[in-house]
């Protein structure tokens, strides 16, 4: 995955900042990830990255938000690729009732 590290910053703004049935828009998403300015173009490719996980559910113009159904994936995403760790993802994820189901090999 191109640029890891800027996924990741979208994906923790999304998690951060959810909240059932409201969509953040992009510029919004963008500007809370504090990206650096020169990484506009590589930041605008990590969102489009973002939209298409399976944990993501995309408004179009109206934004983009966490799909509270697939918190598994999200979870295991966060794990493998951004490297949260269980305290973390325990602590963040409150809702989600599948832990015994993530591989934490």
């Amino acid at each position: 995955m191109k640029d890891t590290e800027l996924v990741c910053s979208i994906i923790r703004v999304l998690v951060t900042n959810h909240g059932y049935g409201k969509p953040l828009p992009a510029d919004v998403v963008l500007n809370k990830a504090s990206y650096p300015p020169h990484k506009g173009g590589d930041a605008k490719k990590a969102l489009e990255i973002v939209r298409r996980q399976s944990f993501i559910i995309d408004h179009g113009n109206r934004g983009i938000m966490l799909d509270n159904g697939e918190f598994g994936s999200l979870v295991q995403f966060l794990y493998d690729n951004c490297g949260w760790d269980e305290f973390e993802l325990k602590l963040r994820i409150k809702h989600f009732e599948g832990w015994e189901e993530i591989d934490w090999d």
